[in-house]
């Protein structure tokens, strides 16, 4: 059946889109990058020393765990604003989003298959299907089925019935000694059956910070964002009373040598999981203050949402740098660089993509990968061509 054009589904239109939101993605990009350039890094051994060890430790501690969240967070976040869109001009908005979905798995197995294994993208697809059943839902209820999820997931956890890691049972450095780029993709087909064996160790923290943005939508705290600094003050200060308290619970754990004893309890993977959590709402307010109260850091910021307007591109283009920096395949420097130098390069291509993100973004609407998932989800659609000054626009929504 052919809908009247003014009932056809289109994209979120730039201009509508939530500025504030895609400073968030970017920056997020920022901490995947860190802690996917360390786990593609130490596949290839690099070297340690006391002092390095400090630059893992604050990777460890400030990063790992905390940004995929973000990016989950956010990811409810986009589901409930694709919805909305999508059910006052559509009459199927749930077989559309289920194609949007479809269309990101396949970027991830392709990512799996051809760049590396450490994928996300696959996660959020399969993680995503489950939000259909609680679209409808009240602020209250998600938020109380986001609490039923930590539980259960603590509960794996004390029994030792998981491990809460998406890396178990997937071997990095298989892939970083081979020479061959040919043989790499094979070992990395091997490497799925350990990754399914563990998914759902990352699908129940996953699907509760979609839950909570979810949450944070239907209560509206990121539409007219100048008239609710109290309420983003209020968060902030909860956060990050929270965030202070597991860091430093953390860092003397970390000093004590006790993690290993804990971990066969139980308490120390809970532990970093609410970390994960508390971690992401910590950096998620931190920035939404920034927004709200600093405005000479707005154009900087918004250099940083160009990363998150195209976060897809981005995510995968990163991998596609790493793996050939660091893997025997490419320039090997796994086996070269220090912790401080890997940490270097993080930065590095994270200012790379600003700066190439910043220039696309002058000449089309979409990253590329994003206009090509707008396709797939839509069939069709507008030009990629067509860019915009969106610093000149209104920064608040």
């Amino acid at each position: 059946m052919t809908l009247p054009a003014q009932t056809q589904l289109s994209p979120v239109a730039v201009r509508d889109r939530l500025h504030f939101l895609d400073i968030v993605r970017g920056f997020a990009m920022l901490g995947i990058i860190m802690v996917n350039y360390f786990l593609i890094a130490s596949s290839g051994a690099f070297a340690s020393s006391s002092g390095e060890t400090i630059t893992q430790s604050l990777v460890h501690w400030f990063a790992e765990g905390k940004f995929y969240t973000l990016f989950s967070f956010l990811f409810g976040i986009g589901f409930i604003i694709f919805m909305n869109r999508a059910e006052a001009r559509f009459e199927s908005p749930r077989i559309v989003f289920v194609r949007r979905l479809v269309a990101l798995f396949g970027f991830g197995l392709l990512h799996i298959a051809f760049i590396w294994s450490g994928d996300i993208l696959t996660y959020y697809a399969v993680a995503g299907l489950l939000l259909l059943l609680f679209y409808k839902c009240r602020p209250a209820t998600l938020l109380i089925w986001a609490v039923v999820l930590l539980l259960a997931y603590s509960l794996f956890s004390l029994s030792w019935m998981l491990q809460p890691t998406f890396l178990e049972g997937t071997d990095f450095a298989a892939e970083a000694t081979n020479t061959s780029y040919l043989v790499s993709i094979g070992e990395r087909f091997s490497e799925v059956k350990g990754m399914l064996s563990t998914s759902y160790t990352m699908l129940i923290p996953m699907l509760m910070m979609f839950l909570v943005g979810m949450y944070f939508v239907k209560k509206g705290l990121f539409h007219q964002m100048e008239s609710k600094k109290k309420q983003w003050t209020r968060i902030w200060s909860i956060f990050t009373i929270l965030f202070v308290a597991i860091q430093a619970f953390t860092i003397w754990n970390t000093w004590q040598g006790s993690s290993n004893e804990m971990s066969g309890f139980g308490a120390a993977d809970l532990v970093s999981q609410v970390s994960g959590i508390v971690g992401s709402l910590f950096y998620m307010s931190s920035l939404a203050l920034l927004f709200l109260y600093v405005g000479k850091l707005r154009p900087l910021l918004m250099l940083i949402g160009n990363v998150g307007r195209m976060s897809l591109t981005c995510y995968l283009l990163h991998s596609m740098i790493g793996t050939f920096l660091f893997f025997d395949y490419g320039l090997g420097l796994g086996k070269m660089l220090p912790p401080t130098g890997v940490a270097s390069v993080g930065f590095g291509v994270f200012i790379l993509l600003i700066v190439l993100s910043t220039v696309w973004m002058k000449y089309f609407k979409y990253g590329p990968v994003e206009w090509l998932w707008r396709k797939l989800t839509y069939g069709k659609m507008d030009g990629l061509r067509g860019g915009n000054a969106s610093a000149n626009r209104s920064v608040v929504r």
